[in-house]
């Protein structure tokens, strides 16, 4: 099982009216079992079924979406997919985590997977996009949500996925210190400091992975969380990348 999250920097009509981009977005996704794409911020809300569509066509596989509600405090609303093969996964149930102290710029969508094919038959995935003035409160907010899937649905097994701002300046040492997210043993972050996830080389891991619950970690291939180097692998121009694909690489 090979799972992905990609923020697709804006990603909407527009960048996929841009030459070539579509292409490569798809090859990416053909990596993967289950992927979140984050960022999408598309009033029309057609990208992402043209994505898909695009993504069908050039698969011997069959994937879907769930897609949630578009968040956000300002007029620039973003919305969070999780792409999937259908023969492999199900979606039992979904939600956007109820934020009434709106702790969150844009609330976590969690999911409740059923597996066809691995051991552990019911996976929770929450995707989160930071703001990153405020990375380090929302992270150890994370916890919270973390907790409440656990109060709502009784399950332990959850990863924590997407663009953390986790790193570099948006959470210092002091912070990390204090946030529970960093300090509380349940957790286990599988992209580690160490690991550039940026494509302009600023040596920051911003989007992470966090794993929890015992059968999830004894599921999880050991070393096999890190990143892909899309730019590199696939020979990209740094304006290709950088101006019209994203800032991040996926993890």
């Amino acid at each position: 099982l090979k799972i992905g999250a990609f923020n697709v920097q804006v990603f909407g009509v527009r960048k996929m009216e841009v030459p070539g981009v579509a292409e490569i977005l798809v090859k990416i996704l053909l990596r993967y079992d289950i992927v979140l794409i984050q960022e999408i911020r598309d009033s029309s809300q057609t990208a992402m079924p043209t994505l898909l569509q695009r993504l069908n066509k050039a698969s011997a596989h069959t994937y879907d979406m769930t897609i949630s509600a578009r968040l956000g405090r300002t007029t620039s609303k973003e919305q969070y997919a999780f792409v999937y093969r259908s023969e492999l996964f199900s979606v039992v149930r979904t939600y956007v985590y109820s934020d009434p102290k709106d702790l969150f710029e844009r609330e976590p969508y969690i999911v409740h997977f059923r597996s066809f094919v691995t051991a552990i038959k019911d996976l929770v995935f929450a995707g989160i996009h930071t703001k990153p003035s405020q990375a380090a409160a929302e992270i150890d907010h994370l916890v919270d949500v973390y907790d409440d899937i656990r109060d709502r649905w009784g399950m332990d097994d959850v990863i924590i996925m997407g663009d953390f701002n986790g790193a570099c300046d948006y959470v210092k040492d002091s912070e990390r210190r204090v946030n529970r997210l960093f300090t509380d043993h349940r957790f286990s972050w599988l992209i580690t400091d160490c690991v550039d996830t940026t494509t302009g080389g600023g040596a920051c891991a911003y989007d992470r992975f966090v794993a929890a619950g015992a059968s999830m970690m004894s599921a999880v291939v050991p070393g096999s969380a890190g990143r892909f180097a899309f730019d590199k692998v696939y020979g990209l121009s740094e304006a290709m990348v950088y101006l019209s694909i994203s800032y991040h690489l996926h993890i």
